[in-house]
């Protein structure tokens, strides 16, 4: 046998023995009150805990009202028969011929229909071309570096992931070359944490995390486009991007330059633009309960994310710093009349070293990685999605696990240093203050660095 084979000779003999054992009957309740029989294979995959689990998100989609949801991977079928119960037109699809074949059988068996075709995200071409308002699909999650823990037949082959990209990122990338959601569409994956690396244009969020005994964990992760239909517009150079937004409306609204002649920071300083740099500017909030706060915090924390590199950390509340020289500022600024309150987020980031400026206390990317303007902006424009775009039909943001992150970047920094006294412990309040044992503070100027 190969070494790099996932599965032998032997497991096919296997295979072909499961196949003579007759189909097993199961009765799969995703809600009270609702059920549905299913006839199964034994190569195909049953309903599971994680199938419950993304029963449970697509019934909080609500009634489908002929909306169109594809699932990729459909094994018995059982979540689109769900999905054509509740009104969504429904597509299917599956590499395992078996799998169809239930698909097909369950689904008449439960008086509904479905297109149901055979194949799936791979080299060939994928079955359906339409785009759809829901997709999903139940990612095999075991990498193939643990496939000597795993023994065939097809049913177990459907855990494997054996990509060299992983799978999810693979789906996310058939997604988009064959322009597969909607407008306003939403992705629904089952995965291992953290196992889709590179989310391409899309940002996420982790909707819900299914536990095991053993220790292992699932997670369901929604993908979207990040502020869709919001305005967003590039400019050679502008006075501030931050001023620009304040004049207009609508979260997520964007712009960015590549040089600002007014541009500034905390107590109206002056942000020096120097050549090659980056401002960007988002509207992050309107209306309610506004936390500016926590917002340029988040806005750290997404360029952080965006640039994944070790050397750089968080200096509270707003810089970023390569050692102790400045890589980037972020700034929130509130604006309020009669009828509306919101709050931009700018960011300024220098992209390369400077011949018109003493470059001993600013620092550039260029010094740890590559990139361009244009993928700094819609790097950070999916991130700070991720993080901050808010939606009924979006997985709720997870306040305490953002204001985790960031602490732990600003860990990066040193200990702060308040009244003479070091604080080795710290924390963040719901608002973004630095908590230093009984003190709250609110006012980097307080604080020191050692």
């Amino acid at each position: 046998m190969d070494n790099n084979e996932v599965f032998s000779p032997s497991h096919a003999e296997r295979e072909i023995e499961y196949l003579k054992k007759p189909p097993s009957t199961v009765i799969w309740s995703p809600q009270n009150g609702i059920n549905f029989r299913l006839l199964i294979p034994n190569t195909v995959y049953p309903p599971r805990e994680d199938t419950d689990l993304l029963a449970k998100r697509i019934i909080s989609f609500g009634p489908g009202r002929g909306r169109t949801f594809l699932e990729i991977g459909c094994g018995s079928g059982a979540l689109s028969i769900l999905a054509a119960s509740m009104g969504w037109k429904v597509s299917s699809c599956d590499i395992n011929p078996f799998a169809v074949i239930a698909t097909n059988g369950n689904m008449s068996e439960n008086k509904l229909e479905a297109e149901i075709k055979e194949g799936g995200v791979g080299p060939e071409d994928f079955p359906f071309e339409e785009s759809f308002d829901l997709i999903i699909w139940n990612l095999p999650y075991i990498p193939h570096s643990e496939i000597d823990e795993v023994l065939g037949p097809m049913e177990e082959a459907s855990l494997i992931d054996t990509d060299s990209v992983g799978l999810g990122h693979r789906l996310l990338q058939c997604i988009t070359s064959n322009r597969l959601l909607a407008p306003k569409g939403r992705i629904l994956t089952i995965s291992r944490k953290d196992s889709v690396k590179e989310t391409l244009q899309f940002a996420h969020r982790v909707w819900d995390q299914l536990d095991f005994d053993d220790g292992e964990s699932l997670v369901l992760t929604c993908f979207w486009k990040p502020y869709e239909g919001a305005e967003n517009s590039i400019v050679e150079s502008t006075g501030s991007t931050n001023d620009d937004l304040l004049r207009k409306n609508g979260i997520g609204t964007h712009i960015s330059s590549k040089h600002q002649t007014a541009g500034r920071g905390r107590r109206d300083r002056i942000w020096e633009s120097i050549e090659c740099s980056y401002a960007g500017s988002w509207i992050v909030a309107e209306g309610g309960i506004i936390n500016p706060g926590h917002l340029q915090l988040s806005g750290a924390l997404a360029v952080l994310n965006v640039i994944k590199n070790e050397q750089l950390s968080l200096k509270w509340p707003n810089d970023i710093l390569i050692g102790k020289r400045k890589l980037c500022g972020i700034l929130a600024e509130g604006k309020s009349s009669p009828d509306s309150t919101k709050v931009v987020l700018g960011i300024g980031l220098n992209l390369k070293k400077s011949n018109a400026v003493d470059n001993s206390d600013y620092a550039s990317l260029e010094e740890i990685t590559e990139t361009t303007f244009e993928e700094i902006d819609y790097q950070l424009n999916r991130e700070l999605s991720s993080l901050l775009e808010q939606s009924p039909d979006l997985p709720p943001i997870r306040d305490s696990e953002v204001r985790a992150s960031i602490v732990e970047k600003m860990r990066r920094h040193g200990t702060p240093v308040y009244n003479g006294q070091a604080f080795e412990d710290f924390n963040l309040n719901e608002r973004g203050e630095l908590i230093l044992g009984s003190h709250t503070i609110d006012d980097g100027e307080d604080i020191e660095w050692i």
